[in-house]
């Protein structure tokens, strides 16, 4: 469902297409403004439409980067997703079990780094998909965004003390020290891939807003405009302008 700040959007916009058609409906309407003509401000609602649409799909790109990456990081139990505390709990079980076991050094300090990492909760899913935070939900998503990287660095370290683990060859191809270091790559690919999606929806709402609140050129202002234009030319007590009158942005 859309957020009350999308539907907002898609209201203000339905109501431009409203003044549009009843502009449309009055045959000798004709601005000294072109672009208040009903075909170029048809054109202008277009891009605000487009404008919408790209918020949405941007909004959209960035949520399922947010879920792939809390897949990644955490799991899911009941598809079979371990993520990295699995890992990390079946990487200090495997040096567990070799000669010295819990009482060695390098499991005393691989135990101490996996309870580092399992130490981490997921963090709560945001309410809207749309990346529009309060301040409140800024400081959240910040706090969210250290724990990935503190995550990721944490199953660095991990990788690099296992690598230091004489002996450690097990027959789990996941938990070979190479391939562990490439899995912590692929977690900051994950967090890159956030960043990035965040970025491209906060650019399509920038870019948005301006076409809505611009105070010359907005999605307002030419709504108060195309209506200002109607009063000039027929009065403000004509039929034409009761026609437009009453439509609120």
């Amino acid at each position: 469902m859309p957020s009350t700040s999308e539907q907002t959007f898609g209201n203000r916009l339905q109501h431009g297409r409203d003044l549009q058609a009843a502009l449309n409906g009055i045959p000798s309407y004709a601005p000294d403004n072109l672009g208040l003509t009903p075909a170029n401000f048809d054109t202008f609602l277009d891009s605000v439409q487009d404008a919408n649409d790209s918020v949405a799909t941007k909004s959209q790109l960035l949520t399922d980067a947010r879920d792939a990456r809390r897949l990644a990081f955490y799991g899911d139990p009941g598809t079979g997703v371990g993520g990295l505390a699995t890992l990390a709990g079946r990487v200090r079980d495997h040096v567990g079990s070799m000669p010295g076991g819990k009482n060695s050094a390098s499991y005393k300090q691989i135990q101490r780094l996996t309870q580092k990492i399992t130490n981490y909760h997921p963090p709560k899913k945001p309410a809207s998909s749309t990346p529009s935070p309060t301040a409140s939900d800024k400081k959240k998503i910040s706090q969210s965004e250290r724990s990935y990287g503190s995550l990721v660095q944490a199953g660095r370290d991990l990788a690099a003390a296992v690598a230091q683990v004489a002996g450690c060859n097990p027959t789990a191809t996941d938990l070979k020290p190479a391939n562990l270091a490439s899995a912590m790559k692929a977690l900051a690919a994950k967090n890159d891939a956030v960043a990035s999606a965040r970025i491209e929806a906060q650019e399509a709402i920038d870019a948005r807003s301006d076409l809505y609140d611009h105070p010359e050129i907005g999605l307002k202002s030419v709504f108060q405009q195309a209506k200002a234009a109607v009063a000039s030319q027929f009065g403000r007590r004509s039929n034409e302008y009761g026609q437009v009158g009453a439509i609120r942005y």
